[in-house]
């Protein structure tokens, strides 16, 4: 089954608008994944997007970490993993394993973290930085997903940033080596320069200060690989800085990544908004 991980990053402040004796950020994520139909069951029972895992606000005064939330995406109908094999010399054959199909990340991560940023709204005055997003395989090395590409679906949702002529936030993303299995960072941002983004554009490669690089969260599983933050990155210009635009950013990178490296094992890639007089240096 494949999990996302996804973190907030920024400073939470302010009286909560929810009593948070009886509510937390579990219960708020999934009753809002509920209420837009992301996180609700489907007609045969199943989640149409995501099947929430954990939940839970950061309350750390030396951290600028918020909050995190933990999804699974197996929501799909069952499929057979493997071949039949025969049991010795007789005619039996052994059981087929079974696993669900699992949602393409690149779909659920713009809802997934719009839906985590209104979930966080509730606990307060938030100022988020800062996403990352972590995806790995529960089961298996790889994703259990067709790495089948969905620029068609991530233009069709242009429309709705494209009405907001007034905003602009600079902001870089930056990622681990899996991402691109060590390939020209070059190379992704000349394909999503290719692509239709609208209003969003992806500038340049640049360095990524330290400060903005991946992190391992202490709740990852333990057996994941340690991963080596990889030091140039890409500018972008986006038309707002929100949760969904932040999302849909994310989900393009990992779109067009995959044309690059279709083989990617866990990876993580993270977008951090940059004040607007800040200046990036150009990478490679």
């Amino acid at each position: 089954m494949s999990t996302l991980f996804l973190e907030a990053f920024g400073q939470l402040s302010g009286p909560p608008t929810i009593d948070a004796e009886e509510e937390d950020l579990y219960s708020v994520f999934r009753t809002r994944s509920e209420l837009m139909g992301w996180g609700a069951p489907s007609t045969d029972g199943r989640p149409l997007l995501w099947l929430m895992e954990e939940a839970e606000i950061i309350a750390d005064a030396d951290s600028d970490r918020i909050g995190f939330v933990q999804v699974g995406l197996g929501t799909g109908a069952l499929e057979t993993k493997g071949l039949p094999r025969l049991l010795r010399q007789g005619l039996s054959y052994s059981p087929l394993g079974m696993d669900r199909k699992s949602t393409d990340p690149v779909l659920a991560l713009p809802p997934l973290v719009q839906c985590f940023g209104d979930s966080l709204f509730r606990f307060g005055d938030i100022d988020v930085s800062c996403f990352q997003v972590t995806a790995f395989q529960v089961t298996a090395k790889r994703l259990n997903v067709n790495p089948a590409r969905q620029l068609g679906h991530l233009v069709s949702m242009l429309g709705w940033f494209n009405t907001n002529l007034r905003e602009r936030a600079d902001a870089l993303v930056s990622f681990d080596h899996n991402l691109l299995g060590g390939r020209d960072v070059s190379k992704l941002v000349e394909n999503l320069q290719w692509r239709n983004t609208g209003s969003f554009r992806f500038n340049s490669v640049a360095d990524v200060p330290e400060q903005h690089m991946v992190k391992m969260a202490d709740e990852e599983p333990s057996w994941l690989d340690r991963r080596e933050a990889s030091p140039f990155g890409l500018s972008v210009t986006m038309p707002e800085w929100t949760p969904s635009a932040a999302g849909w950013v994310l989900a393009s990178v990992i779109d067009s990544a995959r044309t690059i490296e279709r083989d990617a094992e866990s990876f993580a890639v993270r977008i951090t908004r940059l004040p607007a007089a800040h200046k990036l240096a150009t990478g490679l």
